[in-house]
């Protein structure tokens, strides 16, 4: 028998081979619907479109936490990415260190979003800025309409958190209304170079911690709809079959000399430097390759006091993975 599952999916390389149909999936027929990751959180927590699908990490954990279990996970982790880069500040600012950053008044999109609770989280580790000390500003990037959360925020008292009216936070930047941005869209203040990144070489200061922590940061995981999957158990593991074998054939992909799969003219020799400085696999999927990003970032949840009640990483994945 054959399973018709719709995917709420984002493009990138390790979903090509799937889009392409390029790899097998036996017993599966699977529609994609492809959007902006924001788009698919939405749809899929607030709609319900999706039989699977790209979900946030962060809003993953806290709705198991809070008891709400529409979705299971996946060790399928689409989506990762430093976050070093994502801190900005106005040219002209006296702030020139992380550290300086204690006190200030941030603007963000969203209070959960996974980039933001990771940038948090190693804000107040590694340069002591507590995030109930900051003056937490929500609003759009770029436009003076902002997303808002993606699932109610709960947070018991002593936050700071209010919200942009009227303009981006690009703009109340440029302006001297925020101190500093994090934010996963480049603001148009950098175009005309009244906005700077607040760490100025961004690529050794990501290589460092990672050097420092074992880390590469998971953003995103595969999720699947609970009621399918407690109807066929099975799926869960068919799934990550699939998806791992478009993640592999994806990665030979970047290696091949014949013609090149990216628009990066040494993407070879960068690959080999690259799963050189990660030790073999730099993407791995998986529980036992990823159990550092798994067990800081829920260090990081319950710091900020996101999850409403006690829970472990491996909550939130079916038990058929557990071994990966």
């Amino acid at each position: 028998m054959t399973n018709a599952l719709t995917v709420g999916i984002s493009t990138n390389d390790r979903m090509l081979p799937l889009l392409l149909g390029d790899v097998p999936t036996p017993g599966l027929h699977l529609t994609f619907d492809r959007s902006s990751p924001n788009d698919i959180f939405r749809r899929a927590l607030q709609e319900g479109n999706f039989d699977v699908t790209e979900m946030s990490f962060a809003a993953h954990a806290i709705l198991i936490s809070r008891g709400k279990q529409p979705f299971v996970g996946l060790p399928v982790f689409v989506s990762r990415m430093f976050r070093h880069g994502c801190v900005f500040v106005r040219s002209d600012s006296d702030i020139e260190r992380p550290e300086d950053l204690a006190g200030a008044r941030i603007g963000i999109p969203e209070y959960q979003m996974t980039a933001v609770v990771w940038m948090r989280g190693i804000l107040n580790e590694y340069h002591n800025v507590n995030p109930k000390e900051v003056r937490w500003v929500r609003g759009g990037v770029n436009s003076p309409v902002g997303r808002g959360e993606k699932i109610p925020l709960r947070l018991p008292e002593g936050y700071d958190i209010t919200d942009l009216e009227g303009q981006s936070l690009s703009d109340a930047l440029t302006a001297n209304k925020i101190d500093a941005m994090i934010t996963t869209r480049l603001p148009t203040g950098l175009e005309n170079g009244s906005l700077r990144c607040l760490f100025p070489n961004v690529k050794e200061t990501e290589r460092a911690y990672y050097m420092a922590s074992g880390i590469f940061p998971i953003m995103h995981l595969l999720v699947l709809r609970r009621e399918i999957y407690e109807r066929d158990p099975d799926l869960a593991c068919a799934l990550y079959n699939c998806f791992s074998a478009a993640r592999a054939a994806s990665l030979q992909r970047l290696y091949e000399i014949d013609a090149l799969s990216v628009m990066v003219p040494w993407i070879v020799p960068e690959m080999a430097q690259t799963s050189s400085f990660f030790g073999g696999d730099p993407w791995p999927y998986g529980l036992a390759a990823n159990h550092k990003e798994l067990e800081v970032f829920f260090a990081y949840l319950n710091q900020q006091e996101l999850l409403r009640a006690p829970i472990q990483p491996k909550d939130l994945f079916v038990p058929e993975l557990l071994g990966t």
